[in-house]
C-alpha cells in the first residue's frame, strides 16, 4: 500500500513500542472503527449533525494514532462539515470514510 495511506515511521515506532500489546491494539481499532462507521452512518442517515462530528472526531483521531493519513484526513473532513453544519452535500465522504476503513483494516491485518 501507498506510503501517503500511511505514516511507515509512526506505525513501526508504535510496533516497537507496544512490542506485544500491538496485536491487541489492532484488534482493538478494527473493532471499534467498524462501531465508529456504523454510528457515523446511523447519525448521518438522521440528520443529527453533532453526533456525525463527534463519530467523525473520534475516528479520525483513533486513525491518526496509527499513522492511517487518508482515512484521518476524510474524518477530518467531514468532521469540519459538520461543525459548520453543511452536511448536506457530504454523502459521498461519509461512503468514502466507508472505503478507508475498509482499506485500513485490510493494511492492519496484513501487519499482523
Amino acid at each position: 500500500m501507498s506510503d501517503h495511506y500511511l505514516d511507515e515511521s509512526l506505525f513501526e515506532e508504535l510496533r516497537s513500542i507496544l512490542d506485544t500489546e500491538f496485536p491487541n491494539l489492532i484488534h482493538t481499532f478494527i473493532q471499534d472503527s467498524g462501531q465508529r462507521l456504523n454510528d457515523l452512518r446511523e447519525a448521518f442517515g438522521h440528520g443529527q449533525v453533532e453526533d456525525v462530528r463527534k463519530a467523525a472526531h473520534s475516528l479520525k483521531g483513533a486513525s491518526s494514532n496509527l499513522g492511517l493519513l487518508r482515512l484521518a484526513e476524510e474524518c477530518r473532513l467531514l468532521e469540519d462539515a459538520a461543525r459548520e453544519g453543511e452536511l448536506a452535500s457530504e454523502s459521498t465522504r461519509v461512503e468514502a470514510i466507508a472505503r478507508e476503513q475498509a482499506r485500513a483494516v485490510e493494511i492492519l491485518k496484513s501487519r499482523l
